[in-house]
């Protein structure tokens, strides 16, 4: 017995019988609007789809064929039509720098939009992409700094408009790759591994003599050399001009009868140690850094209301000072003044002490021991 007629005896049909009845129950539930098919809805196609429908509303419309322009063929014509625009505005700046920023553009864009895919399926084409991206930022931020050079010292090859338009659409284009950059940030390789090797090929390259690299390392060479040599010949310029402007002051007093503050220092150093050598104590030597530091409290004792004992406290050092009379007392009238007082006559005689130093500034006297 069929297989039809066998469900047919037994009450029931498959869900695909075309006999009679089947037949008249699909059409009737067709035309009342409750029917269901037994096809799911994800397996359900339309064999001529330039056929008018109807939908809910009663209107038919038309459901013709779209096709699809493919990615590739999007980018192409993307990239062809900056390309002419690059051209015609490089026709107007003078030189190429919109052509190429505005065709790689295009090229880094079409690759973000349309084929990006690619970069992300194949792990060696998305670092390739990585580097070209690593690469086109360091470049244009090169750009940037040579068109910003140019234009802020007036040396720009056209007008200063033309050359603040291409600055502005240069900075954009500059900010636009840096946030390309940190959405692809998690592909290798980074951008700190990129500059490195750049710098350390740089090196190797410019040391092994290939050019050009070997000549921007002597020009780079050459230029600190000449930076260096030049603040040297300018220092000791000022060390001349510094030992002519005071050996014309030590002329200028001595033929006025007044003692310079080196020849002071001298005087009152060896008038000093024979003070102590009288009075049965050793010599003290004469430190530069206390020298230094009687010299900063000189100037802090002859600021008004500043004439204490109270900047070389924190210091835990003996202190003489004194206001001379004038400023052009001699040593010997300065050891006479603080031998006369106690407290400073014990300062100058401590046996404790073996460091000494010393500073004059006008009529304030410093006299530190340690």
């Amino acid at each position: 017995m069929p297989i039809q007629d066998r469900d047919y005896t037994r009450g029931s049909h498959p869900p695909n019988c075309s006999c009679v009845e089947c037949t008249k129950k699909r059409l009737k539930g067709k035309q009342e609007g409750t029917y269901q098919s037994y096809i799911p809805n994800w397996l359900k196609f339309d064999k001529n789809p330039l056929r008018k429908r109807t939908d809910k509303s009663g209107s038919q419309k038309a459901h013709g064929h779209r096709r699809r322009i493919p990615n590739w063929l999007k980018a192409l014509l993307l990239i062809v039509a900056l390309s002419v625009a690059g051209l015609v505005a490089s026709r107007f700046a003078g030189n190429f720098i919109p052509f190429w920023l505005l065709i790689w553009s295009s090229i880094i864009f079409s690759t973000e939009k349309w084929l990006g895919h690619y970069t992300r399926r194949h792990r060696i084409v998305g670092r390739i992409y990585r580097l070209i991206l690593n690469l086109s930022l360091l470049s244009l931020l090169g750009l940037l700094i040579w068109s910003g050079v140019l234009l802020f010292t007036q040396q720009f090859m056209q007008s200063p408009l033309i050359g603040s338009v291409l600055f502005v659409f240069e900075l954009a284009v500059f900010i636009w790759l840096c946030r390309v950059v940190s959405r692809n940030r998690w592909r290798q390789p980074s951008m700190k591994l990129v500059v490195i090797s750049l710098i350390c090929l740089f090196l190797i390259f410019a040391f092994a003599g290939v050019q050009p690299m070997a000549d921007y390392k002597d020009v780079a060479i050459g230029g600190i050399t000449d930076s260096i040599n030049e603040q040297r010949i300018k220092a000791e310029e000022r060390r001349a001009a510094e030992e002519s402007r005071r050996a014309t002051e030590e002329t200028e007093m001595q033929a006025a009868g007044v003692t310079s503050e080196y020849d002071f220092y001298e005087e009152y150093t060896v008038l000093f140690n024979e003070f102590r050598s009288e009075n049965g104590r050793q010599p003290l030597v004469f430190d530069a850094d206390l020298n230094q530091l009687a010299a900063q409290r000189a100037i802090e004792i002859s600021q008004p209301g500043g004439f204490s004992h109270e900047g070389i406290e924190k210091y835990n050092l003996g202190e003489n000072i004194a206001m001379m009379a004038y400023a052009s007392d001699s040593p010997a009238e300065l050891i006479e003044l603080w031998a006369d007082s106690p407290g400073h006559r014990s300062n100058m005689l401590f046996s404790s002490y073996y460091r000494t130093g010393f500073a004059k500034n006008g009529r304030y006297a410093v006299q530190i021991f340690d």
